[in-house]
């Protein structure tokens, strides 16, 4: 009678939470992708109901057992399923970027966020002044853009933000993004870029970059440095910091550019790539060019890799 009433209890619990759920979702307290999940969850009431029944009479707490295995199974097959899609590049949907700038703008503040995008800078080739692209992605996503013109010095902010209004997205909505932007020539440019998981590539050939910051939670590093003398910054002073936490870096830097890398690898110990030729390594995990002194073209970047190889090369 005892097993019996544990039985009771379960399932009185198990239909007490169905409940509650349908209850909630009828409020709009449940976002689509958690009810998706739910439904697709259903077998789990199943295996539920074999185990509560196979254990209730072999084991004490038999149908407490039955409700953690089952729940488990239901964490680990949603996992696998959310995975393999967002493995994927989605293409449900698609968002033209065209931004006009001022024709004398002296300072460009490019921000950009993405979720699980890859992503893609360089140098336009229309003689149009204005940041043109295009975001391909899931029906779940888009890109929000907004732009601050600041009055007095002709400088202004471009911000694109990727966001999922619906929160938890359903299983078909789900995969990768892929944001290309296309930036003027002439334009004065400080880029700050965060992404949580898609690779890097910031291709800055040709571009007047002044300052670039970048943060990739996980994802590789591709940057291209242009034939550039900062002059809006501090000609002694950092141009900024590449960071990736989960991936490699590579910096591909002109021949005409010296460059001053301080590296900051948290202990991997892995060793970077360089060419000894050009470059001297320094204590303090320096990398340094040996035309440093008589170079007219000077940069310097810190590298943050924990996890990855830094590889440094000079185009041909």
């Amino acid at each position: 009678m005892k097993a019996q009433r544990r039985t009771n209890l379960l399932w009185g619990l198990v239909l007490l939470a169905l409940a509650a759920v349908l209850a909630a979702r009828t409020l709009g307290y449940i976002p689509d992708g958690v009810v998706d999940l739910i439904i697709r969850s259903w077998p789990a009431l199943l295996v539920l109901a074999g185990l509560s029944f196979l254990l209730r009479d072999r084991l004490p707490f038999g149908s407490l057992i039955a409700l953690i295995v089952s729940g488990l199974i239901v964490a680990g097959v949603a996992t696998t399923a959310y995975s393999g899609r967002a493995s994927l590049q989605a293409t449900d949907y698609r968002q033209t970027i065209d931004q006009p700038l001022n024709a004398d703008v002296t300072l460009l503040r490019l921000r950009v966020s993405t979720l699980a995008t890859g992503v893609e800078l360089l140098r336009s080739l229309s003689s149009t002044a204005a940041i043109s692209g295009e975001f391909v992605g899931s029906a779940e996503s888009r890109v929000d853009v907004v732009f601050e013109p600041v009055a007095g010095d002709n400088s202004a902010t471009l911000t694109l933000t990727e966001v999922q209004p619906g929160g938890f997205p359903s299983l078909e909505s789900v995969g990768r993004g892929a944001l290309r932007l296309e930036i003027p020539a002439d334009v004065p440019l400080d880029v700050e870029f965060t992404g949580r998981d898609g690779d890097v590539i910031l291709n800055m050939n040709g571009l007047e970059l002044e300052r670039m910051n970048v943060l990739v939670t996980s994802g590789d590093i591709i940057a291209t440095l242009p034939e550039y003398q900062p002059v809006l910054s501090d000609a002694a002073g950092s141009q900024g910091t590449l960071t990736t936490r989960n991936g490699n870096l590579a910096l591909f830097i002109p021949s005409a550019v010296a460059a001053r890398l301080e590296l900051n690898r948290e202990g991997s110990g892995i060793e970077p790539q360089y060419d000894a030729n050009i470059y001297n390594y320094l204590v303090g995990d320096v990398l340094e060019a040996r035309a440093i002194e008589t170079a007219s073209m000077v940069v310097r970047y810190t590298l943050t890799v924990p996890r990855g190889l830094i590889r440094i090369e000079v185009p041909g």
